[in-house]
C-alpha cells in the first residue's frame, strides 16, 4: 500500500476530441430518456464532470446536439451488434436478432433527431451549404448505408444457397422495410402494429399459404 507521502498519480487527461465524445456518450440516452428539455448540467452530472467542462469542449449547447446527431446517425453502432449474431443459429432466430438491432437503433436514432428538432437548432437549407459540404455528406451516408446493408447481408449469408435473391439484395429489402416501419410508426401503433415475429414469418415465407 503507498505511503501517505507517496504522490498520487493523476488520471491521463483527455484531448479534446476525447472529452467531446465521452460528453456525446453521456448526452444521448438523457436526450432519448428526457428530450430536447434535457440540460447540459444533467448532461455533466451523467458524464461525471462539472458543467463548464461541457463549454471547455463545445461552443454551446446546440454545437453538442449537433455532435449527437452525428454519433447517433453513424451505423457502425448497429453493425457492431450486427456482427456480434451468432452464425450458427438458425436463419429465423438470426432475422429476429438483425431487425430487433435495426429498429432499437432506428428508435434510438428518431427520438433524438426528434430531440434535436424540437430543442429548436435549425439546419441549414440545402442551397446555404457549400457544394463540396452536400457532397462529402451525402459520401457519408451512401458509406454509413453501404457498411450496415453488408452487416445485414453477413448475417443471411450462411443460408445463401436457400435465399431466392442474392444476400445484398435480400438486405437491402429487409433494412427498407425495417426503417420504413420505423418512420411510419408501424412499430407497436395500435390495430396496425407490426411485431418482428411477424415480420420475420412474412420474410420467410410470404403471404400464401
Amino acid at each position: 500500500m503507498p505511503s501517505e507521502d507517496t504522490p498520487r498519480r493523476r488520471a491521463p487527461r483527455q484531448s479534446t476530441e476525447e472529452r467531446r465524445a465521452m460528453i456525446v456518450r453521456a448526452a444521448i440516452p438523457l436526450l432519448v430518456e428526457i428530450g430536447p428539455s434535457v440540460t447540459t448540467l444533467q448532461i455533466a452530472r451523467a458524464a461525471g464532470i462539472s458543467e463548464p467542462t461541457i463549454f471547455r469542449a463545445f461552443a454551446d449547447k446546440n454545437e453538442l446536439l449537433a455532435a449527437c446527431l452525428t454519433e447517433i446517425t453513424d451505423s457502425r453502432h448497429v453493425v457492431d451488434e450486427l456482427d456480434a449474431i451468432d452464425p450458427g443459429l438458425p436463419l429465423r432466430d438470426r432475422l429476429i436478432a438483425l431487425i430487433e438491432a435495426v429498429r432499437a437503433q432506428g428508435e434510438r436514432t428518431g427520438a433524438v433527431v426528434d430531440a434535436v428538432s424540437l430543442a429548436g437548432m435549425s439546419r441549414p437549407r440545402r442551397e446555404d451549404v457549400p457544394e463540396d459540404e452536400r457532397a462529402r455528406l451525402s459520401e457519408r451516408r451512401n458509406a454509413s448505408w453501404a457498411r450496415l446493408r453488408a452487416a445485414v447481408a453477413a448475417v443471411l449469408e450462411p443460408d445463401a444457397a436457400e435465399l431466392r435473391m442474392p444476400a445484398p439484395d435480400v438486405a437491402g429489402m429487409v433494412l427498407a422495410i425495417v426503417m420504413s416501419l420505423g418512420r411510419g410508426g408501424g412499430w407497436g401503433a395500435g390495430d396496425a402494429s407490426v411485431t418482428t415475429d411477424g415480420l420475420v414469418d412474412l420474410l420467410l415465407h410470404g403471404i400464401t399459404a
